[in-house]
């Protein structure tokens, strides 16, 4: 089992610290995470919000990572290339993986945002092209070689990959989430799975996981050679009631955020919201499912027998949002230290076993 630190980068006035802190407080969590042998530290893309709009170019703050880290990898999770010319993304992720000494992966994603691909004039029905076109150049630049290419949406003369990958080639992550088609082409491709939990239901989370675990198989490839990925909202408490308690009002704003971002309500400025936003995911009347459901918001045995569950669905990587909202610095340097003394050894995995 590999362990990943995930940030959805959140920040606006009234948390209690200024942005430029911020980010200072996310390195600090960072190289935490790295000190106690964690596989990687992600970090997503987006635009012109608050929800995730702290980082619009993970590359940028993946490089101030790999300075202040020794052995832990480093990904978007996700770039949204389909926004951006292909030539540059290439150019800035082969530079944090040397920057790393070679501890960068690639993630992608379709994305969800009217308001991005809007900014950004580009239609989201092109979007699975530009991706898998974008990858091509990516992958053919990062390898080293001169290339020139022709394609539906890019096109260029022979030119001179620099500088290419270390070693010539980034793991690929595909975060994929409703599409079926998505399952299957990320396992056709041999890609490495992401997939975010909270957003859908125990049961969506297996079948969706069977359609990529499936297609993996029917490509001809090992079991064993497949990686995936799956991130809980996560904060750590001595019970559960008190680690709900601690965490409702966090996760019913981020949960309306991704809500009204995806609506395309942007300018609503209601940041707390109302419960309806928890039970939307509920399964039932109480909003408490949630949590019990879909989350890591619990004691440290809850979290250990929820991670088991997955770690027995064939996840190879459980990854952690331990900040969120209005969660605390101290809180998430809390959860991240609590899941490697008490959660990790529940699982009868070393630290070391971990990585």
């Amino acid at each position: 089992m590999d362990l990943s630190l995930f940030y959805l980068p959140t920040w606006r006035e009234g948390y209690g610290q200024t942005l430029t802190r911020y980010f200072e407080e996310m390195t600090e969590s960072i190289k935490l995470a790295d000190e106690l042998g964690w596989t990687r530290a992600l970090t997503t893309e987006h635009h012109f919000h608050y929800y995730g709009g702290a980082v619009p170019n993970p590359a940028v703050i993946l490089a101030a990572w790999a300075r202040e880290t020794k052995n832990i990898r480093l990904a978007p999770a996700v770039s949204l290339m389909q926004l951006r010319d292909p030539l540059k993304v290439a150019e800035d992720y082969a530079l944090v993986d040397h920057l790393s000494g070679g501890r960068c992966d690639m993630g992608v994603a379709k994305g969800f945002v009217p308001h991005e691909f809007d900014a950004f004039h580009i239609d989201q029905a092109e979007v699975p092209e530009r991706i898998a076109e974008g990858l091509e150049i990516c992958q053919k630049f990062w390898a080293g070689s001169p290339f020139a290419f022709e394609g539906k949406f890019f096109n260029f003369e022979k030119l001179q990959p620099w500088p290419p990958a270390v070693n010539g080639a980034l793991p690929i992550w595909n975060a994929a989430s409703n599409s079926k088609k998505s399952f299957i082409n990320a396992a056709a491709r041999g890609y490495r799975l992401m997939m975010n939990h909270y957003p859908m239901s125990a049961d969506a989370v297996a079948e969706k996981f069977g359609w990529y675990c499936e297609s993996w198989e029917k490509a001809g490839r090992r079991s064993a050679d497949r990686k995936a990925m799956i991130t809980f909202m996560a904060h750590i408490a001595d019970t559960e009631e008190e680690a709900m308690e601690q965490g409702k009002a966090a996760l019913q704003e981020h949960a309306g955020a991704f809500r009204k971002v995806m609506k395309g309500d942007q300018w609503n400025t209601d940041w707390a919201g109302d419960v309806s936003t928890l039970l939307d995911m509920c399964e039932n009347d109480d909003w408490r499912d949630v949590f019990r459901r879909r989350t890591l918001i619990c004691s440290p045995e809850q979290a250990a027998e929820r991670i088991q569950h997955y770690l027995d669905l064939g996840f190879t990587e459980i990854s952690f949002t331990a900040r969120f909202a209005g969660l605390t610095h101290d809180q998430t340097m809390t959860t991240i230290r609590r899941i490697s003394d008490e959660v990790v050894p529940m699982l009868g995995l070393s630290r070391e076993a971990a990585e």
